[in-house]
């Protein structure tokens, strides 16, 4: 038995190194690694299902072809051919950017992303801007710090207080939950912020259960008896924060009265989470749930803002983290200079895909790690646009709802059968080396093969025709490190890291910035206000908003489940209703079927589905709306308002 090195590829917060055991040419069992202090030697189940993934009986090992309702298997060749031919017709009769991609992270791994590369050296393409993920926080954190870090997870300790804001690591991230665990044991206070009591709340010494969409109204409500209170680290704020006036006069000209009804949270709670702030040292979660709102980006902001005017940013034990943009600052993910071909590269909202399908003359689409039909909200217009493209091509391991509808499928590796770099943007700090444990069925189902083929094929001279190895050093180069030393031990550049304490922000006044004339110029709000969240009408009253569940990654792990979506509701609205009922859930844009269950932490007209259902399911973005967030372009899916129905028998 032979012990490999591997590392988690799903789009999660903790991305775990991962020891793999091969036996007779054939991997038996995945553990995760004890020499890497974040995975703590154990994996989540959704870690443990890339074995499972990998020799699945359904899984596509050839490319398939559309061929009237139905696929049939071709070779490699044909595939590539077909390609090359629809390509050249494209670039030689019209332009390279009546080609869409369409990526997301569902796949990590550096090379994972080469379509982007190959496209550029194509000449550019039309790619969507904005995101279905964390964009409006980005964005937000871009504004008020001028970037995204985190500072090293040992520094946890420190703290005196942790909140969670929208954050649920027991399903989410479990390893951060581990050292959560460990801390409170160590008297270290936890408090959870969240829309319903969730699988988190359970240890924490404070939850606070607010309206959904009115983050911004409770942080500013916390914000105003800061000042009331005497709270604010006056030292701090004159030397590193822009527009404390401001937003000190703006929170004197609105009602606390008018943010806690917002936000559903009384008074006595609100006092009982500013006696936990005024301990000190108060480290911040955010989650990116709170974002998934038209005022998401809004509501970050004023998190940011009062965590920056009671004096927790820049300093041993405190902070305000959302993501961890490190890596992709510091190495050279453009080795050879694609970018420099794009000529016609484009950008699209991404909440405005159906419209820019509609509107433009796409020729053809090619999706990569991602699954759009099921993730995109909208979905009837949605399926409606894809469809209307006349070339489909979708990169995947499995048929999924993507898939089914698309004229060509290009299966890919399993991250078992890639050799490659992971890192993550989130809660990881290593920089990992992605050993390959097993031969793919054939070497071109690894998109940097595949992608060098088909550069070839279509004669794009510039194309780098160079070993995995050469690229990855290209890319590493900054570093000053190799493949080689990745392979001997994983890279920390964040270890005893605390961010922002020199107190250098990235912002164009070098401090943070509450006010923001470049939030301004975007034409966003220059400062975090008061935006009230969104509600329901009497034909729709019911919020939906939709979670990560514990066991998937969206549709990733339980495609073939024969189970329709469960639907969770107050008790206040159970009306003529039973628990287990199958009910249709209907929107303005649509309806599902979906098993009725029963949260009494809930408040009134609120419900949730756990995004990790199929069509066939009742998958809710066929309800949610193509919103936008205020800042970003995050689409924000959980303005949606549904009603209940009975199901006819």
């Amino acid at each position: 038995m032979k012990i490999f090195k591997n590392s988690c590829s799903l789009d999660c917060f903790d991305v775990c190194k991962i020891d793999v055991y091969k036996e007779d040419n054939k991997v038996i069992k995945l553990e995760g690694s004890k020499e890497n202090s974040l995975t703590d030697g154990f994996l989540c189940s959704k870690g443990l299902k890339h074995l499972n993934r990998l020799y699945d009986e359904n899984r596509i090992l050839k490319p398939l072809l559309k061929v009237g309702e139905g696929f049939k298997e071709i070779s490699f060749e044909d595939s590539l051919t077909i390609l090359k031919d629809r390509l050249v017709d494209i670039k030689n009769n019209y332009s390279t950017d009546s080609i869409i991609h369409y990526s997301e992270s569902g796949a990590g791994g550096l090379l994972k992303g080469i379509h982007d590369v190959f496209f550029n050296f194509l000449g550019g393409i039309s790619i969507p801007s904005g995101g279905t993920c964390w964009a409006a926080g980005c964005a937000a954190h871009d504004y008020d710090f001028g970037g995204r870090k985190t500072s090293d997870l040992e520094d946890m300790k420190n703290a005196r207080v942790i909140i969670l804001w929208s954050r649920n690591p027991a399903v989410t991230s479990i390893h951060l939950y581990k050292k959560l665990i460990e801390l409170k044991k160590l008297g270290i206070k936890i408090v959870t912020i969240d829309f319903r009591d969730n699988e988190t709340s359970m240890i924490s010494d404070l939850h606070i259960n607010v309206k959904g969409g009115s983050d911004g109204a409770l942080a500013l409500a916390l914000s105003k008896l800061v000042f009331e209170k005497d709270l604010i680290d006056y030292n701090f704020s004159k030397n590193n924060i822009i527009g404390f006036d401001k937003f000190e006069h703006y929170l004197n000209s609105i009602s606390l009265n008018d943010l806690l009804d917002d936000c559903g949270v009384s008074e006595d709670e609100l006092l009982k989470l500013l006696d936990f702030i005024s301990l000190g040292n108060i480290m911040t979660f955010i989650g990116y749930g709170l974002q998934r709102y038209i005022n998401g980006g809004n509501s970050v902001r004023a998190i940011d803002a009062l965590m920056s005017i009671t004096g927790n940013v820049g300093k041993s034990g405190a902070g305000v983290f959302y993501s961890s943009k490190i890596y992709p600052e510091v190495l050279d993910r453009d080795p050879y200079g694609s970018s420099n071909f794009s000529k016609n590269s484009r950008e699209f909202p991404i909440t405005k895909f159906n419209e820019f399908v509609e509107n433009n003359e796409i020729k053809a689409i090619f999706i990569s790690k991602a699954n759009p039909l099921n993730q995109l909200p909208d979905l009837n217009r949605t399926l409606k646009a894809y469809n209307s493209i006349p070339f489909k091509v979708c990169f995947d391991m499995f048929l999924t709802d993507t898939a089914k509808n698309s004229d060509l499928i290009i299966p890919v590796t399993n991250t078992l059968e890639s050799e490659d770099i992971i890192y993550s943007s989130m809660l990881m700090p290593s920089l990992m080396y992605n050993e390959k444990v097993v031969e793919p069925y054939d070497f071109r189902m690894d998109e940097f093969e595949f992608f060098k083929e088909l550069a070839k094929y279509i004669d794009l001279k510039e194309y780098p025709q160079v070993s995995k190895v050469e690229y990855l050093n290209k890319v590493l180069t900054p570093l000053n490190v190799t493949v080689d030393d990745l392979k001997k031990e994983d890279i920390n550049i964040q270890k005893g890291y605390i961010a922002w304490e020199d107190k250098k922000f990235k912002t164009p006044s070098g401090k943070i910035e509450i006010y923001s004339e470049s939030a301004l110029n975007d034409g966003a709000e220059p400062m975090p206000i008061f935006l009230k969240a969104t509600k329901g009408d009497e034909f729709y009253p019911i919020r939906l908003v939709t979670p990560h569940c514990k066991n998937s990654l969206f549709n990733q792990h339980v495609e073939d489940i024969d189970d329709i979506s469960k639907i969770y509701i107050s008790s206040e609205n159970l009306g003529e209703f039973k628990e287990g009922d199958t009910v249709v859930v209907s929107s303005k844009n649509g309806s599902i079927h979906s098993q009725l269950k029963i949260d009494n932490t809930l408040k009134k007209d609120e419900a949730y589905i756990f995004m990790q259902w199929s069509k066939k399911q009742g998958n809710p973005n066929f309800l949610t709306p193509s919103l936008s967030s205020d800042i970003g372009g995050q689409v924000a899916y959980y303005d949606t308002f549904v009603s209940i129905e009975k199901k006819n028998s």
